[in-house]
C-alpha cells in the first residue's frame, strides 16, 4: 500500500470551538480515533520501524494495560484514552528554515506565546550565546553606555556582513543574566570583559594541508577559541545618525524689588543686560565655540552681584585664533568679544554666562565634564567641538615622523569624556597617560596632568586655528588596522570595519553579567569590537555540530539513520513499565529529539525544540533520548504549546538522559499548554561519577500537570540540580516537583521550587529525597516557595524523604506567602495600577529561575507570566 496516499480518519470533520482559537487541521496521515494493538503495529509501520521497535511498542501497550491509574495528585479518571488521536502525521518532510515553515503554523505563534527565539530555532538554525560584564560600553546613539544601563528601543551600531558595513539598528530587548565567570580581553587600547563563549569578530589565517600560502577569512568565534596576537575586528566608522540638538534658554531675572523711603515696587532691569542672540539650536560654529571654551572658557562671577561674564585664555600672541573667535562670537550671539587684557578675551554678557550653566557647561578647569548632549549630535557638530577643545588645549607636533595631536589637561576625567566623543565618531586614542611636573612659578610644588593622542583620521577634527591646521596635513601614514604582524590584510578591511591583534586574554573573575538582543545583524559594536549579541543566526549549525560528531535529530530520523545507537539506550532510563503513562508512551511515541555528544566536546550553543498539539483530541507523545559522553557538554531547551479545543488533548512524554562521567547537561523547558491538556510526563535522568545534570522547568496552562524531573546520582560526585516554577489559574492544577536518588557517595543535589496560584488554581509540590545505604558524603537542600494572589487559590507540600544513611547533609525549607497590601501600596505610590504591581511583584518571586534562562526565552518568560496575570492565556 501507498503509505502517502494512506489516510484513516483524515481532517474533514468540522466542529465549533467553545473559546480561544484554533487551527485548521492539514494533515497527510491521521490514524484511527482509539487505542488498540492495531493502532500501535499501524504507527510503526507507517514510520518504517525496525522490527525490534515494532515489539517493544506492542509489550509497552500490554504494560499500559496491566498498569492502575495513580489515584494520587491530579485527578485522571476522566481521561478517555478511546477518544484521542495517537498519531498525525503534518507533513512528509522537515523544514530547513523559518521562511520554510508554513504560514498556518507562523500565523498561531503570537497567539501560542511562542517566543521570537523559538520561531527561527524552529529548524535548527539559531544558537545562543552568553555575556558581557556590565561596564562594558556599547555604542549607542546617546553615547557609549554600559551595557547594563542598555534599555530596549536604544539606537546601536551592527556589522551588517552582506553589505558590508556598520550599519544603525534597535535594540529588542535587554536581560540580566546572573554572575558568570569573565575575561579579560585587551585590543590596543581597547578593553572588554565577557564569558568565555562570547563570540568575537575575527579574521582567521587558514591553509589546506599540502599548501604553502593560505588566506584570511572573517568568522565568529568563540573567545576561549582565541589567543594573544589573534586579529579580532574594530568599528573604525560608525553611520552618522546624530541629530542637532534644541538648547535649553535660561531664565533670566528681569524684575527686582525696588525701595524708595515710603514704598517697594517693581523695578524693570531688563534693560541692564547686553544685547544678545541665544541660539535655539546648535551649530557647527557654535560647537566650534564651546569646544574652545571647555578648554579655555571659565565663567568669572562677579562677587556680591548677580553679574557674570565669561573669558577665554587666549594669549594675543595668537592672533589668528583670537580674530577667528572674535567672528564666531559675532555671528553666534550678536555680542563682541574684548581684548583689552593681553592674556584673554573677553565677552560682557550675563545672560551667556547663564545660558552656558543652563546646559550642563559650567565648572572650572578640573570640574568641567562634556554634556551628555554632545554625543548626540550629528558627527560634523562633534568634529567641530573637538576641533575647538584642541584650539584650546591641544597642540599638533611638528616632528619629522610625528604630527599627533596631542591634547593636555588637569582635568582626567574630561579626558575621558574626549575618548568617548571621538571613539563614536570613528576617531580613535590613546589611554590617558598622567604625568607630574614642576609648578611654573613655584619649583618648590609639583602640578599633576593628564595627556591624550588622537590617531586615525584626525584631520576630520574640526580645528580652526592655524598653528595647528598647518601641522595635520603633513603627516604621511596613519594606522588603519589594515595589516599587522608585517602582513597586509586590506581586501578584507574598509572604511567602516579593521582588525587588530589581541594582546592580553586574562581571568578576570565572576561579575554580574549583562545580554542585549539587537534586532537585524544580531551583532553591536562594544568598546569598539564587534561582539555578537545573545541571539545570533548561525546557517551551518548542523555542519558545525557534526564536525564535532554532535549528533542532533529529530527522534524519528535517529532511529532511521542509526538504529544501533537508539536501542543501545533507548528504555534503559525510563523502562516501559516504569508507570502507565510511561507505557503509553513507549506504545505510540513519536517526535521528540535525540542528541549524542562525544566525549569532551562542548556544545555551547543551546539546541532547541519545539513541539505543538494541532487537532482536537490529540495526543502528544514526543520521546526524547540525550547521550552525554565523559567530560562533554550540552544544553537542551525545548518549548511546548497548544491552542485551545473543545474537548480535552493528553501530553505524555519521556525524557531520558545518561550523563556520563564529568559530563554536563541542562534541560530547560517552557510549557505553555492550553487549560484544557493533560500533561503527564516522566523526565529522568542518571548522572555518573562527577556528572552534573539540570533541569530548569517551567509549567503555565494545562488542566493538571504531573510532572516531576528526576536525577538518579550513580556515581560518586555527582550532582543534580532541579529549578522549577508553575503557575496555576482558574480550573488549573500544577502538580510538579522533582525526584534526587543519591545512589553514590559524596553526590549532591538541590531542589528550587517556586509556584504561584491565581484564581481558585491550586500548585502541589510533590518531591522525592532518597539516599541509599553507603552513601556518605551526600549533600541535599529543598527549597518550596508559594506564592498565593488571593484567598481561593491553594497550595500543597508533599515532601518525601528517605535517608538510609547517617554521614549526610540534608535541608528542607518550605514558605507560603500572599502579595501584601503594604507591598501594592508602595508600588501603586509610584504610579502603578493594582494589576502592574501585583504582575511586577510576581516577576521578582520568579526571578531566581527566569535568570537561568537564556535571554530570550527569560524575556518571554515574563511576557506570558504578564499574560498569565491578565487571564489571557489559556
Amino acid at each position: 500500500m501507498d503509505k502517502t496516499a494512506f489516510n484513516i480518519g483524515a481532517s474533514g470533520s468540522e466542529y465549533t470551538e467553545k473559546y480561544g482559537f484554533y487551527d485548521p487541521e492539514k494533515y497527510v496521515f491521521k490514524a484511527k480515533k482509539g487505542l488498540n494493538k492495531e493502532i500501535v503495529e499501524e504507527i510503526s509501520w507507517m514510520k518504517n520501524e525496525p522490527d525490534w521497535m515494532r515489539h517493544y511498542r506492542v509489550r509497552a501497550l500490554e504494560l499500559f494495560y496491566k498498569k492502575p491509574m495513580p489515584q494520587w495528585g491530579g485527578n485522571l479518571n476522566d481521561i478517555d484514552f478511546d477518544n484521542i488521536y495517537y498519531f498525525l502525521r503534518a507533513t512528509d518532510k522537515s523544514e530547513r528554515s523559518w521562511d520554510d515553515v508554513p504560514a498556518d503554523i507562523k500565523n498561531t505563534f503570537d497567539r501560542l506565546g511562542i517566543p521570537e527565539a523559538e520561531r527561527k530555532f524552529l529548524s535548527g538554525v539559531g544558537a545562543q550565546y552568553e555575556c558581557l560584564s556590565g561596564d562594558a560600553r556599547v555604542y549607542t546613539a546617546r553615547g557609549l553606555v554600559p551595557i547594563r544601563d542598555v534599555q530596549a528601543g536604544d539606537t546601536v551600531f551592527s556589522f551588517n556582513e552582506q553589505a558590508n558595513r556598520i550599519i544603525a539598528t534597535n535594540v529588542e530587548a535587554t536581560a540580566a543574566k546572573g554572575e558568570r565567570e569573565i575575561f579579560e580581553v585587551r585590543v590596543g587600547t581597547r578593553t572588554i570583559k565577557a564569558t568565555s563563549n562570547h563570540p568575537f569578530l575575527v579574521l582567521d589565517y587558514q591553509r589546506a594541508p599540502n599548501k604553502q600560502r593560505g588566506r584570511y577569512r572573517r568568522v565568529w568565534k568563540y573567545l576561549h577559541e582565541l589567543k594573544p596576537g589573534d586579529l579580532v575586528a574594530v568599528a573604525k566608522k560608525l553611520p552618522d545618525v546624530g541629530q542637532t540638538f534644541t538648547l535649553q534658554q535660561p531664565a533670566i531675572k528681569s524684575q527686582v524689588v525696588g525701595r524708595n523711603q515710603s514704598v517697594e515696587y517693581a523695578l524693570d532691569i531688563s534693560d541692564r543686560y547686553n544685547a544678545i542672540n541665544l541660539p535655539a539650536q546648535t551649530s557647527t560654529d557654535l560647537m566650534w565655540w564651546l569646544g574652545l571654551y571647555i578648554g579655555d572658557g571659565f565663567i568669572h562671577h562677579e562677587k556680591d552681584a548677580d553679574k557674570a561674564r565669561v573669558e577665554f585664555a587666549i594669549p594675543k600672541t595668537d592672533a589668528a585664533l583670537r580674530a577667528e573667535f572674535g567672528r564666531v562670537t559675532e555671528r553666534v550671539f550678536g555680542l563682541p568679544a574684548k581684548n583689552g587684557d593681553p592674556q584673554r578675551m573677553t565677552v560682557y554678557s550675563t545672560i551667556l554666562a547663564r545660558f552656558l550653566e543652563t546646559n550642563k557647561l559650567d565648572g572650572d578647569a578640573h570640574t568641567k565634564r562634556i554634556p551628555q548632549w554632545v554625543f548626540t549630535l550629528p558627527q560634523e557638530q562633534i568634529f567641530a567641538f573637538l576641533g575647538g577643545y584642541v584650539d584650546a588645549d591641544g597642540y599638533v607636533r611638528d616632528h619629522a615622523k610625528n604630527h599627533d595631536v596631542v591634547l593636555t589637561s588637569a582635568n582626567e576625567t574630561l579626558l575621558r569624556d574626549v575618548k568617548q566623543l571621538g571613539a563614536l565618531c570613528g576617531l580613535p586614542t590613546s589611554s590617558v597617560h598622567r604625568f607630574e611636573s614642576k609648578h611654573p612659578i613655584d619649583e618648590t610644588r609639583t602640578t599633576v596632568g593628564y595627556r591624550v593622542e588622537f590617531a586615525g583620521e584626525f584631520e576630520r577634527l574640526g580645528s580652526r586655528s592655524p598653528q595647528r591646521t598647518d601641522r595635520l596635513g603633513k603627516r604621511k601614514y596613519h594606522h588603519d588596522y589594515s595589516s599587522a604582524h608585517n602582513t597586509t590584510f586590506r581586501q578584507h578591511t574598509n572604511e567602516f570595519i579593521g582588525f587588530a591583534k589581541i594582546d592580553s586574554i586574562t581571568p578576570a573573575g565572576i561579575e554580574p553579567v549583562f545580554d542585549i538582543q539587537v534586532n537585524g545583524p544580531h551583532n553591536f559594536v562594544a568598546e569598539g569590537l564587534i561582539v555578537h549579541n545573545s541571539e545570533v543566526v548561525y546557517h551551518s549549525i548542523k555542519e558545525s555540530l557534526s564536525k564535532q560528531g554532535v549528533i542532533f535529530l529529530g527522534m524519528d530520523q535517529a532511529l532511521a539513520e542509526h538504529p544501533d545507537l537508539v536501542k543501545k539506550y533507548f528504555g534503559t532510563v525510563i523502562p516501559a513499565g516504569d508507570n502507565k503513562f510511561a507505557a503509553l508512551n513507549s506504545a505510540v511515541w513519536s517526535g521528540g529529539s535525540f542528541i549524542y555528544v562525544p566525549p569532551g566536546v562542548h556544545v555551547d550553543m543551546p539546541l532547541q525544540a519545539y513541539f505543538r498539539i494541532n487537532a482536537k483530541n490529540m495526543g502528544q507523545f514526543e520521546r526524547t533520548l540525550i547521550i552525554a559522553d565523559e567530560g562533554s557538554y550540552v544544553h537542551y531547551v525545548e518549548g511546548c504549546t497548544a491552542p485551545t479545543y473543545s474537548s480535552d488533548s493528553l501530553h505524555s512524554a519521556v525524557v531520558e538522559i545518561i550523563v556520563n562521567k564529568g559530563a554536563r547537561v541542562r534541560y530547560t523547558t517552557i510549557q505553555n499548554w492550553s487549560a484544557n491538556v493533560y500533561n503527564l510526563v516522566t523526565k529522568r535522568a542518571v548522572a555518573y561519577e562527577n556528572a552534573t545534570m539540570e533541569w530548569v522547568d517551567c509549567n503555565l496552562g494545562s488542566k493538571l500537570t504531573m510532572k516531576y524531573p528526576a536525577v538518579y546520582m550513580m556515581g560518586e560526585g555527582a550532582r543534580g540540580e532541579v529549578l522549577s516554577v508553575a503557575f496555576a489559574g482558574k480550573g488549573q492544577h500544577q502538580d510538579a516537583g522533582a525526584k534526587m536518588v543519591h545512589a553514590a557517595p559524596n553526590t549532591s543535589s538541590l531542589i528550587t521550587s517556586k509556584s504561584i496560584s491565581k484564581d481558585g488554581g491550586r500548585t502541589s509540590y510533590r518531591g522525592l529525597l532518597k539516599v541509599h545505604p553507603g552513601c556518605e558524603g551526600v549533600k541535599s537542600n529543598v527549597r518550596c516557595d508559594a506564592l498565593l494572589l488571593d484567598e481561593d487559590s491553594r497550595s500543597d507540600t508533599y515532601p518525601y524523604i528517605e535517608v538510609d544513611e547517617d554521614n549526610v547533609t540534608i535541608g528542607h525549607e518550605a514558605s507560603v506567602s500572599k502579595i501584601g497590601e503594604e507591598q501594592l501600596f508602595y508600588l501603586m505610590s509610584r504610579g502603578l495600577t493594582d494589576a502592574e504591581a501585583a504582575t511586577m511583584i510576581v516577576s521578582g518571586f520568579i526571578e531566581p529561575i527566569v535568570k537561568e534562562l537564556p535571554m530570550e526565552f527569560a524575556v518571554e518568560m515574563n511576557r506570558l507570566i504578564s499574560l498569565q496575570m491578565e487571564g489571557s492565556v489559556g
